[in-house]
This record gives C-alpha cells, structure tokens and sequence, in this order.
C-alpha cells in the first residue's frame, strides 16, 4: 500500500524511524496546513525511566533532530528530508512535550539504502498553472460517430503521449510532454470513467541523480518565463519524483517498477493552495510554445542567470494579484534599470543624461530603443516616455520629494512598465524580432492606448504629462 496524495488539512499518525540502531521508534503526526506546509508534531514523555524518550528529547531540548526521517503510517510510508527545528513546548505538570519539524522535502514513499544518505532524484516531474494552454500539447484525440441527423450516437477516445518538446541548458534536459491516465469511480449507484490529459515540465540531467533543489532551479525558470508571458503568478501545482532507490516491490522483494510518486517541496507546497486560476483570469499569453520553440528556451535558461536583477524583480511584482501601482513601478522600473546596464549603449541615448552621464532615464531609454515599440500618439519620443517613467520612479521612492506622484500617472507609467518588462522577455528567448513586430507596428497596444484615453493625457517630448481634451482621441 502507498500513499498517492496528500491534501491541504491532512493529519496522519505514525511511528518516526530514525535509521539508528536500537532507537525505539517515536509516534508523531504529519500535519499539511496552508500556514506551515508539511509539518511534524512529535510527542514525548520529559522524565521517563525506561529511557525510551531520551533521544527524542535530544532532539527538540539540544535542537539535532534527525536531518533524515521515515514515517510509517497505516496507509504507507512517508520520508522527511532536511528536516528542521522548528521549536518544542513542555507541560511539566502533566510531564508530556510536543516537538516540531519541518522538512524541507516530504516523499510519499520510502526509499532503499541508508536513511542518513542526502536525498538525490533521477527526474522531477512538475505541474504549472497555463502550462496546458501555453503549449498546446494533448495527448487525446476522438472521434464521434453521429447518424443521419448528426446526432452524437458513439465517441470514442484515444490516448497517447504525442511527441515531446525537449531542449537542453547546460548538463540539464529539460521536457514539455503530455501525459494521461484513466480513473474508474464506481460506488452503489454512480459508475464514472476519468480521462485525465495534462502537461508536464520534466527535468533530468546527465551526470545522474541530484538535490530537488538543483531541479527546481531550471524548473523555476520556465515558470518565471510563464510569468511574464502570462502577466500573472504561475503556481506549481505538483511534483512528482522517479529515481532507482525508490522502488515498488512484489512480496518476495523483487522490484516491479520505480513509479513516479509524490514529493511536497517547503518552496512550493504554499503554492498549490493558491486558487487555481481559470482560463480566463489566464488570459492570452503574448507568445505560445510553438512560437519560441525549443531554441528559445533554451536561450532564455542560458540568459537567465546574467539577467537575474531584471527577471526577478518583474516576476516578484507580477506574480502579486494586488500588488499597489507604486509596487509595480518600483519592481518593473529596477528590472528596467537592470536590463538597460545589459543592454549597454544605444544611439540617441545622451538626450536623457544627466550631469553629462547616464541616469536612470538612459537605462529606460535603452530599453524602449532595442524594443522599437510604436506607441502612437500616447507618446511624443521614447526620450520623453524615459524621462516621464524615470521621473515617476524616482518621485515614488524618494520622500524628501514630497507627496506621492499623481496616482492616474503612476497608474500608466506601471501599465507601460509592465508590458515593456513583458517585452523584454521576450527578446531574451533570442526571437525578439519576430515576436516584437505586432507590438513594432501597434496592432496589439490597444489596452494600453485604452488606458491613456481613460485618464486623457500624453507624454510630451520632455518627459512631462499633457492633458488632452475629451474629443481629442488619442
């Protein structure tokens, strides 16, 4: 017996195995709770003469619990991996204490070899918010049998795993693969057949097994690139793990299979109670899978460590549903800094120094120049629109500026902000000049010119703020 899933507001009971020799084992609790993730509670008796709690008691009192630990419960096993302390709490009255650890990576299996080994994984399996409807890929198809009057009378589906998308950065592969199952629920009176079609992000690399943590890095970037292509948080939802030390066995102890089973991470457990956002609320991405290909993936994982001040900021301040428009300008404007010391020099950039040296304006400027995007008559001159951001900027992290910048510019200075960081995404998976040429000719800045119409105002060539009459459509 194993246990497939566990699910916010479980509690399972158990008895701790420490992997030493001789040590009793220790009943304890799992707990998976939105606030701490997966967590531990372990009780113990304070003074016992039997011995039996002193190593438990070593553990919370002297803060050197197990970095390692196995949890037999009556539904399977379950193995804790970095275990931390997370503090203890003693009743002297009733002579009982309550210990608490928190793993860094829970695994709904156990594992072959010694417990005390580092955790290493073969594959890591994800799941992420739009990854199905960013990569298009499915591994159903059907056909459907109709009558004279094209009725439905027959459907029949068919499911198989189509070819996989897969590119490489450095010694990792990295796959986007559809993958299905098949589900029976049959009770006293329903009988239901569940097709499950969903994509995966898979990640192996050359040299054999590694720490999640070394997955999750190159994982972590195709979710930040869906960040920016989506203009909104992108969750991971699941992790699934395969290695050759967990393994399923038939009752004589000869291995079967090494399945892929669950493994909760610390780093994104909090992730997975986020709401799952619909379809809509995901919007269109401003480019597909099909459009970047394997090629600019692989670009964008070799980029991305060199542009990590411009990527993080942006994916912070994006991925928050409520973020204020002064949070927004402040994270997308230090990614607009950042990417403009990368990009480096661009003709026509010394209108916007200062003190005969570039300024934060000329970071802007650079990057609106390498993006060529045509904002009509919203925008007099990119020189302009650098100084209106840099300004805008500068007045909201600046107190001894005074008050806070008019709220209806900060509004479009970070609609503007967010789209040019989006952009500049872009241009990092190295397919800048076809992805960019609907925003180069302005067939898809409607919202934004939407949004200078609704406030009525433009931005004049020496980065100030004109106001347009009503009649005067932008």
């Amino acid at each position: 017996m194993a246990i497939e899933k566990l699910t916010l507001g479980d509690r399972l009971t158990g008895h701790l195995v420490d992997g030493v020799p001789d040590t009793p084992f220790q009943a304890a609790i799992l707990d998976l709770s939105e606030q701490y993730g997966v967590r531990l509670e372990v009780p113990y008796v304070n003074y016992d003469e039997a011995g039996q709690f002193k190593h438990v008691r070593e553990w919370f009192r002297g803060e050197a619990a197990p970095t390692n630990l196995v949890l037999h419960t009556a539904d399977g096993p379950i193995s804790f991996f970095g275990n931390r302390w997370s503090g203890y709490s003693e009743n002297t009255g009733r002579n009982v204490s309550l210990g608490k650890l928190s793993p860094a990576e829970t695994v709904l299996a156990s594992r072959d070899g010694s417990l005390t080994d580092a955790l290493r994984i073969q594959t890591v399996r994800s799941r992420l918010d739009g990854l199905n409807e960013w990569t298009r890929l499915t591994a159903t198809t059907d056909e459907r049998e109709t009558d004279e009057e094209q009725r439905v009378q027959a459907v029949t589906y068919k499911l198989r795993s189509p070819e996989e998308v897969q590119w490489r950065h450095g010694d990792v592969t990295l796959t986007l693969r559809a993958e299905w199952r098949v589900e029976e629920h049959t009770d006293g009176y329903n009988r239901a057949v569940e097709l499950s079609d969903n994509v995966v992000l898979e990640s192996q690399f050359d040299d054999g097994p590694r720490s999640f943590f070394d997955h999750f890095v190159e994982q972590r970037k195709v979710a930040s690139l869906l960040v920016f292509l989506y203009g909104r948080q992108i969750s991971f939802r699941e992790h699934k793990v395969r290695d050759e030390r967990f393994a399923s066995r038939m009752m004589d102890g000869r291995v079967y299979h090494h399945p892929f089973v669950e493994l909760i991470s610390e780093r994104t457990v909090r992730e997975r109670f986020t709401p799952v956002p619909s379809r809509k609320e995901l919007g269109r991405a401003i480019a597909h899978l099909q459009q970047i290909g394997p090629g600019g993936l692989s670009e964008w994982s070799t980029q991305y460590d060199a542009w990590s001040r411009f990527i993080l900021p942006s994916a912070g301040v994006l991925s928050r549903k409520r973020a204020f428009i002064e949070d927004r300008v402040i994270s997308t404007s230090m990614s607009l800094e950042a990417a403009g010391a990368m990009i480096g020099e661009r003709h026509g950039e010394k209108e916007t120094y200062g003190r005969g040296r570039p300024s934060t304006a000329t970071n802007i400027y650079r990057c609106l120049d390498l993006l060529q995007v045509d904002w009509g008559k919203h925008v007099a001159s990119n020189v302009g629109l650098a100084r209106a951001i840099a300004n805008n900027y500068n007045d909201v992290k600046h107190a001894d500026r005074g008050d806070f910048p008019n709220s209806e510019h900060t509004y479009l200075v970070s609609s503007v902000n967010s789209l040019l960081v989006r952009l500049l995404a872009l241009h990092l998976t190295g397919k800048g000049d076809e992805l960019l040429e609907p925003y180069r000719n302005g067939d898809e800045l409607w919202d934004i010119r939407q949004r200078f119409e609704s406030v009525a105002v433009s931005v004049t060539s020496d980065g100030a703020w004109a106001e347009v009459s009503n009649d005067d459509h932008l």
